[in-house]
């Protein structure tokens, strides 16, 4: 190999490092996406949730555990600081799904009864002698979607070793 070849071939071995983080975050927001598709974090199943069981038996439609219309799983956007890549969502219930924990409802929401089910409904359209929930709380199992994973560090490791064969052959 020549100087200038060797040269060369850094210069593409640079040039793909520069690329690199995109393609390491474009890889795991596609493995992130397959959680979904799976309805499971890296094959550890979700716990199914009662309100999707009780929309396909309503409302007779398809659906899964954290995906009713998709907002969740269209909400994954990464972004790149330094050598760093963070995972992002800008909905609310993304953190409680991930991660699982209690949530501290204040109460004050207007329901009705129907038979010996509670009906939830809008506070705007209630009035005032609508029944209005206690506080309580709600316990949410983990649905992890997002994070580390030893699947996810193997992906990526070999797509580096692939970049990096390719760019340097």
């Amino acid at each position: 190999m020549t100087p200038e070849e060797f040269i060369s071939k850094l210069e593409k071995l640079h040039q793909a490092m520069q690329q690199l983080p995109d393609d390491v975050a474009v890889l795991a927001l596609d493995l992130f996406d397959q959680n979904f598709e799976k309805q499971g974090f890296f094959g550890n199943k979700w716990k199914e949730s009662k309100r999707i069981k009780q929309y396909r038996i309503k409302e007779k439609k398809q659906g899964s555990t954290l995906v009713l219309n998709g907002h969740l799983r269209r909400s994954l956007r990464y972004v790149i600081s330094d050598m760093t890549i963070s995972f992002e969502s800008n909905v609310p219930y993304a953190e409680i799904h991930n991660s699982g924990g209690t949530i501290n409802h204040p109460g004050g929401t207007a329901y009705i009864m129907k038979g010996n089910k509670a009906i939830f409904i809008s506070n705007k359209k209630a009035d005032k002698n609508d029944k209005r929930t206690k506080a309580h709380s709600i316990t949410m199992p983990q649905r992890q979607f997002i994070g580390e994973h030893p699947e996810l560090l193997k992906e990526i490791k070999e797509l580096i070793d692939q970049i990096i064969i390719e760019t340097l052959s």
